[in-house]
C-alpha cells in the first residue's frame, strides 16, 4: 500500500498503514523472543564473542529507539567515559539486553521525562545502567520482573506479554553476568547490567 504504483493515500489510510506496521514489528519482535527463549531452554544458544566498543554499543542502541523516544516525548541522555575502551561479549545479544531495557523505561516514562544510559567500569565489571523517572519497581514485584510472561507498571500498556526481561536476564547469565531492577534513589527504576570482564577471556585460554 505504501508503494507510488498504489496512488496517494488519504489521512485515514495513512494512519491505517502505519498501524499495520507496528503491529507486525511487534509480532516478529515476539516470534524471535520466543525463538530466542527456545534456543536457550534447549541449551542450543551460542555467544559469539568478539570486542564490543562500549560507547558505539550504547549510541547505536540509542539511535535503535529514537522514534520510541519521539513517540513518548522522552529524552535520552547517554553516560560514559570516553576511554572507557571495549569488552568481550556477543555484540548483538549485549545490544537486544540494552535494547530491551531502554524500550522498558522508556514505556514508563511521562512526557518529557529523562531516560539515562551509563556505563562505568568497576571492580573486574563492566556496569551498565538504565534509569528512567517513571513510577519505579514496587517491592513485591521486584523478584518477579525477570520471569517470563510477567509485566509491571505502565510498561503493560505498549501490550507486551513479558518476555524482554526474562531475555535480559538469560543473555546477561550467559555472559556470566547478573541484572538487577529496582527502584533508584529520588525515585524511577534503575536497571543494572554487571558484565565480568576477566570471564569471557578465561574461557577463552580454557579452549
Amino acid at each position: 500500500l505504501g508503494e507510488p504504483s498504489v496512488g496517494p493515500l488519504n489521512g485515514k489510510q495513512l494512519e491505517f498503514l502505519d498501524h499495520v506496521r507496528q503491529s507486525s514489528d511487534a509480532l516478529r519482535a515476539l516470534i524471535d523472543d520466543i525463538l530466542d527463549l527456545a534456543s536457550i531452554d534447549a541449551g542450543a544458544m551460542a555467544l559469539d564473542l568478539g570486542e564490543v566498543d562500549v560507547r558505539a554499543t550504547l549510541e547505536a542502541v540509542g539511535e535503535a529507539v529514537r522514534d520510541l523516544l519521539a513517540e513518548r516525548q522522552v529524552s535520552l541522555h547517554i553516560d560514559a567515559p570516553a576511554e572507557i575502551g571495549a569488552f568481550t561479549a556477543d555484540r548483538r545479544r549485549v545490544r537486544q539486553i540494552l535494547f530491551n531495557l531502554l524500550s522498558n523505561a522508556i514505556a514508563v516514562s511521562p512526557p518529557q521525562g529523562v531516560v539515562t544510559l551509563s556505563a562505568r567500569r568497576a571492580e573486574g565489571a563492566l556496569s551498565v545502567e538504565v534509569r528512567d523517572q517513571g513510577p519505579g519497581i514496587a517491592g513485591e514485584i521486584a523478584g518477579k520482573v525477570f520471569e517470563r510472561f510477567e509485566t509491571h507498571g505502565a510498561g503493560a500498556e505498549r501490550g507486551g506479554v513479558g518476555l524482554g526481561l526474562s531475555l535480559v536476564r538469560s543473555f546477561m547469565e550467559l555472559h556470566g553476568g547478573s541484572v538487577s531492577l529496582g527502584t533508584a534513589e529520588g525515585g524511577g527504576a534503575l536497571a543494572v547490567c554487571r558484565f565480568p570482564l576477566a570471564a569471557a577471556r578465561r574461557d577463552e585460554a580454557a579452549e
